[in-house]
């Protein structure tokens, strides 16, 4: 038997026997792990449980800890996030290694335990925490007497919240808990796509929405907060892009009484 005929016949064996790769199996039903950071549902590809639609630093290392915005912490500026910092609190400027430890650390770690009977040296008492800062919503409040509302998202063309806002309305009741004295007007703003009546109406539904949420979440009195839409007549931008079109679909939350905040605050007309 001729090489080609040896050949011919372990082909057709192979073709009865079926294909040498089989089709991959359907992907349907999944969640693909590479979806971009703003596919719904939501993903968290680096763990650092900061959604990637609103994660600035979407490959946080594990263990990290991280900001509001997905952003490693780093309290002691040494170059190792916190979370991972075995020496947290090394003094500014000091050189330290990969675990954040300078060389005086180090050593203190292996310096052997005093002998018996020897005068026990007592270390001053490590200086308090400084005071948790006020949050970005807070200092909005007290500086402006407004808060804009950042990372906060509906269905498209709906009222409905997606759960990623969460974070910033929460931070938002909080500061507003701080002031119960305060009246507060939900701002609903869009872009200028659809119709007139359309927007207006879409941008009062989701003032109202944002308005139930922080009365079911915080004690807020509730004549305190009234929403008020105002469709796409307040532009802040003239949506050349799609940055600018995000930037005009806003909530933004405005003092009415701006004297029950401290220093009596004043808050710009819009």
């Amino acid at each position: 038997m001729t090489i080609q005929r040896i050949v011919g016949s372990l082909l057709l064996a192979l073709g009865a026997a079926g294909p040498l790769h089989a089709a991959p199996p359907s992907s349907a039903g999944r969640v693909d792990p590479g979806a971009p950071c703003y596919r719904w549902p939501a993903v968290d590809r680096d763990g650092d449980g900061v959604f990637d639609r609103i994660d600035y630093c979407n490959d946080t290392p594990e263990g990290c800890t991280v900001d509001r915005y997905g952003c490693s912490c780093d309290g002691d500026q040494d170059a190792v996030c916190d979370g991972m910092d075995r020496c947290p609190g090394t003094a500014p400027g000091v050189e330290a290694d990969g675990h954040g430890c300078s060389a005086g650390q180090r050593a203190a770690e292996r310096a052997e335990p005093a002998p018996a009977g020897s005068p026990v040296r007592v270390e001053p008492p490590a200086p308090a925490p400084p005071s948790k800062p006020v949050s970005e919503s807070e200092r909005q409040l007290i500086e402006s007497g407004r808060i804009r509302l950042e990372n906060v998202y509906f269905e498209t063309n709906s009222a409905v919240l997606l759960p990623e806002s969460e974070a910033s309305l929460r931070e938002a009741g909080e500061a507003l808990g701080k002031f119960p004295d305060l009246r507060i007007e939900i701002e609903g703003h869009t872009d200028t796509r659809g119709s007139t009546r359309h927007n207006l109406r879409l941008s009062q539904d989701r003032a109202e929405s944002v308005r139930i949420w922080l009365l079911d979440h915080f004690g807020l009195g509730r004549e305190s907060l009234v929403a008020k839409g105002y469709g796409e007549s307040r532009p802040e931008t003239g949506e050349r892009n799609d940055e600018e079109l995000l930037r005009n679909r806003r909530v933004v939350l405005t003092v009415l009484n701006p004297d029950a905040l401290p220093r009596g605050v004043k808050v710009e007309n819009r």
